[in-house]
């Protein structure tokens, strides 16, 4: 008996999980500095070296997004607990946590002030978004879904102000 094909690769993969493999993809490790990092965020430097934080500043420099792990602290609500090591994607394509509605060809950027700082969305929300270069979409996906994004560094963030 063969297979369905549709059970095996028409299903959407988890936040923070490598949707294609290629040698391009580069994964670092880190370690989390304070809490509440999800899998699939935007991460940032932390307060010391060799630290990543959530993206919470739109002067932050974009270290990629937090993957996932079973090495999580907080393994069932999908989250990376202080001093945990954090697999950052900093090259390749990964599904990350999107706060509204994306498709191919929109802007790519980051809420790093009020609703879920380190989310992606398109829309530019003077003082809470930041405009991300060197990462686009490729996939579509409704507001609190995980869709598909590349990033190629280097990356560069424009304050949307």
């Amino acid at each position: 008996m063969i297979p369905v094909e549709s059970y095996y690769t028409n299903k959407k993969l988890g936040l923070g999980r490598i949707a294609e493999h290629n040698p391009m993809t580069n994964i670092r490790t880190a370690a989390a500095s304070g809490t509440n990092i999800g899998f699939g965020l935007a991460v940032m430097d932390g307060d010391v070296a060799d630290q990543v934080k959530l993206f919470s500043s739109a002067s932050g420099r974009f270290r990629g997004v937090a993957g996932y792990s079973v090495e999580a602290g907080n393994l069932d609500g999908g989250l990376f607990e202080n001093g945990d090591a954090v697999p950052v994607v900093d090259q390749g394509v990964v599904m990350v946590y999107v706060e509204e509605a994306i498709v191919a060809g929109d802007s790519v950027r980051i809420r790093h002030t009020d609703g879920t700082p380190g989310a992606f969305c398109k829309t530019a929300v003077t003082n809470k978004t930041a405009l991300v270069t060197g990462a686009e979409w490729r996939g579509t996906g409704a507001s609190g879904t995980a869709v598909e994004l590349f990033l190629s560094p280097p990356f560069t963030i424009t304050a949307d102000t």
